[in-house]
Order: structure tokens, then sequence, then C-alpha cells
């Protein structure tokens, strides 16, 4: 079973009978997974040009090769095209029968709330008795089988695999994260999606991008694919959101704080236990799909956060869209879990632990804001530096990191670069290192750094009393933290149990 190369060609302008009349029964462009019958897609990457590995992919029985040189004679046919990267995502939508057309895909975007609104959205179908696919950050999900994830958004040739397994299976719904560097590398490319979800958008992934303008440029991208005929919710009350709604064919949809919002987030109230608002429809919502009727809908979660209610907002205006009746968007909400790394809450004997990944001057400002509203005694912060990530960005977490610490008194502020924890894509470099800790010094604070995240977080556990809150923040560098603290703590002979966010509240309680 395969396709034939003739027919493959033929989507790249090649006539189809100046091809030999081969069958591929696979396409990918990883060398190291090509089988015999496999069509290998050379693409060039940030750390490695595919066009090396052609030779290689040759000798594991690759009938076939696309790319965009031909630099060596090769055994098999090389089809020459001027983006490979595109020819990988048209191939591989046709070779899998273009799944998309066959499911209500729903596309989430923005800076920070990808991952927490695309879990909400599965989590609110799902308990509405409609299995649903989720692809992104924390894995990729099937009707029951969890897949790990390499990236948040899949290359091309993964993407429509498992699109077209989800159809397989049945599912009708598919979640998916798209990241500005998927969009910018074409692995969504021919996709087609049934709603769009805008979070924010703010400063961050100028690693992977010439510019904050081009940043916005592959957000505004996604947004374009949406026919008009489609549906994109859009976070109102973020700046960079609202300068994207101009000149865009699909349907608009706003929710957030704003009266003027579709979707509108009412008597919002912050507390030690979760978040509670209501969300108000004044009047009827059209979107591609049917029209989500006037209501008043009081709901309520399990976890912290101002932002998690504009994310709650995204993800229910979604489900009514799809159908689904308000009584389960409110069931779903109240019962989400959370996500690993997003404001989840532990218990560290009579110490509140936060983990969070907070990664860019938003995400820090939004968990800096939580804390407000939760009773403790003093606040010590571990930070894991960002690392490969620019100097820029670096110096404006260390703003923001002092502003807050300003206000919120911190007992200590550790830092750490987690130098035994991070890949070389995440390493903190010296510059970015020195424009974190000069913005600092020039704020008037300073911090006790350790290059190890082990002792930074030994001397955590050093200093915490009874009552205290203890805030674990970083991304990739502090992705180990939650089982080295567990480590730690172990060895002092207590336990380490993860807590409602109800308990929160006894928290200032020793």
């Amino acid at each position: 079973m395969g396709v034939p190369l003739p027919e493959l060609a033929a989507l790249l302008r090649y006539d189809p009978l100046a091809v030999p009349p081969l069958c591929v029964r696979g396409i990918t462009c990883d060398s190291r997974l090509v089988k015999p019958g496999d069509l290998f897609v050379a693409v060039r990457g940030s750390r490695f040009d595919g066009h090396a590995f052609i030779g290689e992919a040759c000798l594991k029985g690759a009938v076939a090769v696309v790319a965009e040189v031909q630099e060596q004679a090769i055994p098999v046919p090389c089809l020459i095209v001027p983006d490979s990267r595109l020819a990988l995502a048209e191939l591989a939508a046709h070779f899998y029968g273009h799944p998309s057309r066959s499911l209500e895909v729903v596309g989430v975007t923005g800076t920070n709330g990808k991952t927490t609104t695309a879990c909400m959205i599965e989590h609110i179908l799902r308990t509405a008795g409609h299995p649903t696919g989720l692809i992104g950050t924390v894995g990729v999900k099937y009707r029951t089988a969890v897949f790990p994830a390499h990236l948040t958004t899949p290359g091309a040739d993964e993407l429509q695999a498992h699109l077209a397994a989800m159809r397989a299976e049945g599912l009708r719904f598919v979640v998916m994260e798209v990241s500005s560097q998927g969009v910018k590398t074409g692995r969504i490319h021919g996709l087609r999606f049934s709603f769009g979800v805008l979070t924010n958008i703010t400063l961050d992934h100028l690693d992977t991008h010439a510019s904050f303008q081009e940043y916005m440029a592959m957000k505004k991208r996604f947004l374009d694919m949406l026919a008009p005929d489609r549906t994109v919710f859009v976070n109102c009350d973020d700046l960079g959101a609202r300068t994207l709604l101009e000149n865009l064919s699909a349907r608009v949809v706003t929710f957030g704080c704003h009266p003027q919002s579709d979707l509108q987030i009412t008597q919002l109230a912050n507390e030690p236990g979760g978040t509670r608002f209501t969300l108000l429809i004044r009047r009827p919502v059209h979107t591609h799909s049917l029209t989500v009727a006037p209501l008043t809908l009081p709901l309520g979660l399990r976890i912290l956060g101002a932002h998690n209610a504009a994310n709650a907002a995204a993800a229910a205006g979604v489900a009514l869209a799809l159908g689904v009746e308000a009584k389960y968007v409110a069931k779903a909400l109240a019962t989400f879990p959370g996500v690993e790394r997003r404001l989840e809450v532990y218990r560290l004997g009579k110490v509140t632990v936060i983990d969070d990944t907070a990664l860019n001057p938003a995400s820090l400002e939004a968990i800096f804001a939580a804390v407000t509203h939760l009773p403790y005694r003093r606040l010590l912060v571990v930070y894991a530096l960002r690392g490969r990530r620019g100097p820029a960005v670096n110096r404006i977490n260390a703003l923001v990191i002092a502003q807050w610490a300003q206000r919120l008194s911190f007992n200590a502020l550790i830092t750490t670069n987690a130098v035994y924890h991070v890949g070389p894509n995440d390493t903190v470099t010296p510059e970015e290192e020195a424009a974190f800790f000069a913005t600092l010094r020039a704020c008037g604070l300073t911090s006790l750094h350790f290059p190890d995240l082990k002792e930074a977080l030994a001397a955590a556990l050093n200093r915490i009393r009874p009552g205290d809150l203890l805030l674990l923040l970083g991304a990739q560098g502090m992705d180990a933290g939650h089982a080295l603290l567990q480590d730690l703590w172990t060895e002092r002979r207590a336990n380490f149990v993860p807590v409602s966010p109800a308990e929160v509240a006894l928290a200032g309680t020793p």
C-alpha cells in the first residue's frame, strides 16, 4: 500500500511521465527514520542540513529523494524543488489524504497560554462525550494513547501522520498548538483549520525570528490561513492581539474583560483556591458553525491567575461554537486539573510551592500577579535564567523580577543557570547572564546565584520556614526543579505531596 511516485511528483510540477512508476510507502525528513520504500525529503534545519544525509537515506532504502540541490550522484530519482519544507508539507498532506479536511481542527496560537487553552478545550470536549485529539507541548494525545512531543508544532510529515491516525480512530475534533516557528518553517502549510484562537502577543522568540515584527507577521500568517467561512477567537484585552484584527478574512469573535467583548469576563475573583468569573454573552455571537445564544455562565477554575480566566473564556467560546452545552462547559472547567509547570501548586511540609514555566515578561507578570492573592508568611523565588534566547529577553525578565521584588518584598531571590539540566540549545550564554545581572544591579537588587540548579534549590530549602511560599520559575532550566526539590526534601525525611489549590489557603497557618 502506498502512493505512486508520479502522482507525488505531479504535485511538485514534474511531468508524471518523466518519473519512474515507483510506489512510495512513507514520507520522512529524518534520515534516521527512513525505511525501505520511503520518500526522503532533505530539509535545511537550524542545526543540521538534510542534504548531508541523502546518501544515508538511500542506503536505508529510500526509493526517491526531494531536495533543493543535488550535489552528488545517487541511485534513486531526485526531484529538485525551490523550498523543500513546503514540498514536505504538500507531499505529506497528499500522502495521508488531507486528514484535516475530515476533522474539526482548532489551532491555538499566542506567546503565552497556548498549552493551557488547548488542554482546556480538549478537556471540555472530552467531558461532553467527544473524544478529542490533542497536539502540543505536553504531547500528542489520541483517543487513548499519548505520545511524547518533540516540538510544540510537529514537523509536517509527523503532523499529517498524527492527523491521519486520529481520523482513522474516528475522532472528529483535534486541538493543536500553533507556534510561530511552526508557521515560519511551513509545518502547518496546507492544513485546514475550522477555528483559530489568539491568546496574546508579547516579547519572545527573538532567537528564532529576525525581529519582533517578523514574529508578529508569523501570527498574522496563521490567522490568514483561516478561510472567510471560518472563525477566530481573539483576546481583545491584549494590545498585541488587537493589532492583528485588521484585514482578517475569517469571522472574528473577541473575548476578555473589555465591555465590548463578544465573550465578556465579568465578576472576576482571584482566590487562594482558584479563580471564579462569569462569562457574559449579551448578544448572539455568530460563528461559521452556529450562533451562540446570549447567556450568563458562572465559571469556577481550580487553577490560579486572571490570565487563566482569559484562557478559559477562549476555551469556553470554542466549545460553545462547537455545540457543547453550557452545563458541560462549566462542569469541565470546574474539574480541569491544570497543566504541568503552569502555576502548579504543591505543599512541602507547611510550605506552599508553585512551579511555573515563566519564561518571558508577560508570563512573569502573570505569575506574580497571581501571588498577590495568596496568603503566605514570606516569599522566596528560585529563577532559572533563559538560555539561548538573547540578552534582550533576559534584560526585560530581570526588570520585571526587580519590579515585583520591590512590590512583594522577596525574602530571597535565588538564581541559577541550571548548567547540568539544559541541553546546548538552552545553555545560558555569558552575554545573557551579563544582561540579566546588570539589569538587576541597576534596579538595586541582588540575587544569590548558583550555576547548578540542585545547589540553588538546596539553598532555598535552607531558608524556608512554615507558612512560606516558594516559587520555582523558568523555562527549560527549571524543568527538573520539581523532581530535584522532591529528592532534596525526601533526603530530609519528609514528604512532598501534591495538593489542590484550595489547600493553598492553609499556607499561612503554621
